[in-house]
């Protein structure tokens, strides 16, 4: 028969120590739950400082100081429009004047034109504009004043001109420094108000529209067109008086003949008679006449 072993022995006490051990091992306390969560978080935190860390100086050399302008939509003034700036170099410069170079690339074009829909009013179309070259401008900018102090901030007017190729419409602006090509403060968008050249957009009409003539020049034009015709009836009224004027053929005395011309002397010896001469006729006659008796003169004297 098997005996029951005691619960109170040292084996048995051995066993129950192992077995909370193992129950403690896999069921973690809540003080160890803390402690991880405590460590995850102090590693997150050093990696996002280290990556700001890193950013910092690079946004540092990418942009300096920074350029506030006051009106970012001027009007146009004469062709002109006027940026009212000021210019935090970020510290005092070395030197009282920069050169910058200031940026303007257009992004958006306000062109006014004329529809089929619009005919004699202008419409504004907004037309978006990508890869366009950008209009570079060179401009010393002063931080100091008549005396020679250098200041870390100054107050300095842009002016735009059409001459230089600037028309209404939007642009995106950026100031570098001309020495090491740090940009100044952040990319700006501007706006040019104004109103540029209209373009006919119409569709072109290939036919000619009649002049309207006033009645006064109609009625001239038909007096004058009367005047001819009055002229030619006045000359045939007057035309039968001049054809009665002129006396008929039978009137008039015939003129005096020619004088007889005296025939040439030669030939065959033959004598035309007057009226045979006279006559056209009789002239190939004779001829043949007389080319008959001198060919029968040479057959006689052959023989």
């Amino acid at each position: 028969m098997r005996t029951a072993r005691s619960r109170t022995g040292p084996l048995f006490q051995l066993g129950a120590r192992r077995q909370r051990a193992e129950r403690l091992h896999a069921r973690p306390s809540a003080t160890q739950h803390a402690a991880a969560r405590r460590l995850l978080l102090a590693r997150v935190v050093a990696v996002a400082l280290a990556l700001i860390g890193a950013w910092l100086p690079a946004s540092a050399a990418h942009a300096a100081g920074t350029v506030t302008i006051a009106d970012r939509s001027p009007k146009e003034d004469d062709g002109r429009w006027k940026l009212k700036m000021t210019i935090n170099y970020g510290g005092t410069p070395h030197l009282g004047h920069i050169p910058m170079l200031f940026s303007f690339t257009p992004t958006v074009h306000y062109e006014r034109a004329l529809t089929d829909k619009s005919p004699e009013t202008p419409i504004l179309v907004r037309t978006p504009l990508q890869n366009q070259q950008s209009i570079n401008e060179s401009m010393d900018v002063g931080f100091s004043d008549a005396s020679g102090k250098v200041f870390a901030i100054t107050k300095f007017d842009f002016v735009l001109r059409r001459d230089h190729g600037f028309e209404a419409g939007e642009y995106d602006l950026v100031i570098k420094r001309a020495g090491d090509g740090v940009q100044m403060g952040q990319k700006q968008k501007i706006t040019l108000q104004g109103d540029n050249p209209i373009m006919d957009r119409r569709a072109i009409v290939f036919s000619g529209e009649k002049k309207k003539k006033d009645d006064k020049t109609e009625k001239a034009d038909a007096e004058k067109s009367n005047e001819p015709a009055k002229e030619q009836a006045s000359e045939g009224e007057t035309a039968p008086d001049a054809a009665e004027a002129e006396p008929s053929a039978e009137e008039t005395p015939p003129s005096e003949a020619p004088p007889p011309v005296e025939p040439k002397q030669g030939g065959c010896g033959c004598r035309l008679s007057p009226d045979d001469a006279a006559t056209p006729i009789a002239l190939p006659l004779v001829a043949m006449g007389a080319a008959a008796a001198l060919a029968r003169r040479r057959r006689a004297r052959r023989a």
